[in-house]
């Protein structure tokens, strides 16, 4: 699926072109690109039709927290550990991170927010599959965890989001969703935000 007017617009708001946030890093956009290409680095979250690469603002955010691309990995693995993420996912998070899928949904992507996304959709997708709208602690932890995850994700672009990974994404199953089945445990979130 190619991205429509509407992905470009909310692209283009939420997203930086590569060369760009080379420049104002003092990065050499063609260093950039091999690094992306030996996966040192992440690669573009979105390409434009005109091959415009974009990406985060916060793009070198992670790799200058590590110390730079020579040790990426290695803080990205240290890190993910002490935020509990399981070991089964380590290899599946750093690649969702290297291939640029988790800045498509993550507001800041680090290996701590990877995993506490994680933590809240298998909290959220349970508290869904039992629900207890009479229980005042299942309402409390439910708009508790759909606030947090609310507050960690991107809204995703209209069109190319919503289909290129062959499911909608976790904002339209779980978030929206559960606003949707349940208006009225939000409702006192909606009414101090107003």
């Amino acid at each position: 699926m190619e991205l429509s007017q509407a992905d470009i617009a909310y692209v283009r708001a939420n997203f930086r072109p590569l060369d760009a946030v080379c420049r104002e890093h003092g990065e050499r956009l063609d260093e950039v690109r091999d690094l992306i290409r030996a996966r040192r680095l992440p690669a573009p979250s979105y390409i434009f039709p005109d091959g415009s690469e974009m990406v985060p603002a916060d793009y070198f955010a992670l790799v200058d927290e590590a110390g730079g691309p020579d040790r990426l990995r290695e803080d990205f693995d240290r890190r993910h550990r002490s935020a509990g993420g399981a070991s089964a996912e380590l290899e599946e998070d750093w690649n969702g991170y290297i291939d640029g899928i988790y800045a498509i949904c993550l507001r800041s992507v680090s290996p701590e927010t990877i995993v506490r996304k994680t933590e809240l959709v298998e909290a959220i997708g349970a508290l869904l599959d039992h629900p207890a709208p009479d229980d005042a602690e299942w309402r409390s932890g439910l708009r508790r965890q759909v606030d947090e995850l609310d507050a960690l994700e991107r809204d995703f672009s209209p069109d190319y989001d919503r289909h290129q990974f062959g499911r909608p994404p976790t904002r339209d199953l779980l978030i929206k969703a559960s606003h949707e089945r349940y208006p009225d445990v939000f409702a006192a979130t909606a009414s101090r935000a107003g």
